[in-house]
């Protein structure tokens, strides 16, 4: 192989490296912008804001529920719910007792969403949108409800209460539609009663 030749190869060898390598960061950076919302939430999310997003799924329930004849209301599987959180709350130094307001006032936030939902719904049917699968959403549900647990936890242990503590902030930090003022304040209620185990 001649000096130029051999250069040639260098180079080509080079780039073939070079794309290469920009298609594994490219893989990368798709597979990271692909993974589940909840997988993407910070550490650092605030507690509203955490609460928040667990509520941004009412709508993919309420939508997958309709779709599929089935009530909103599920004793069986709020009750599954409850104690997993509760497991979840005790395994993270909270006192059951005193979580079990909160857990069942973010699920009456919850399914009043869904209700408000399927009351718009029966006048103006949303078009051109479908849920995600009912089971992939309880999956993610079920991973912000463990999240809001510990960042909880983490708070009370550093300060003893919550942040923020001042209802009005705290609300503010709640946007979702369908969500009433009155569900904001029994969840700011419920969630000042919570507290270690001692």
């Amino acid at each position: 192989m001649t000096g130029s030749a051999f250069s040639l190869h260098l180079r080509q060898r080079g780039s073939l490296l070079a794309k290469t390598a920009i298609g594994s960061l490219l893989i990368a950076a798709i597979g990271v912008s692909t993974l589940p919302l909840t997988a993407q939430a910070s550490e650092n999310s605030s507690l509203p804001g955490l609460i928040n997003q667990r509520l941004s799924y009412m709508k993919d329930v309420a939508s997958s529920k309709a779709l599929n004849h089935q009530p909103i209301e599920v004793l069986d599987q709020e009750a599954k719910v409850l104690a997993d959180t509760l497991k979840v709350a005790e395994g993270a130094g909270i006192d059951p007792v005193s979580i079990k307001p909160f857990i069942v006032a973010q699920m009456s936030a919850a399914k009043a969403i869904q209700y408000r939902y399927r009351a718009d719904w029966l006048a103006t049917p949303e078009t051109h949108w479908q849920p995600r699968p009912l089971n992939q959403i309880r999956s993610d549900i079920a991973a912000l409800s463990s999240q809001i647990i510990q960042r909880l936890a983490v708070e009370l242990k550093a300060n003893g209460k919550i942040s923020p503590d001042n209802e009005a902030e705290f609300s503010a930090q709640l946007q979702q539609k369908n969500l009433s003022e009155a569900d904001k304040i029994q969840l700011f209620t419920t969630l000042k009663q919570v507290h270690l185990k001692k």
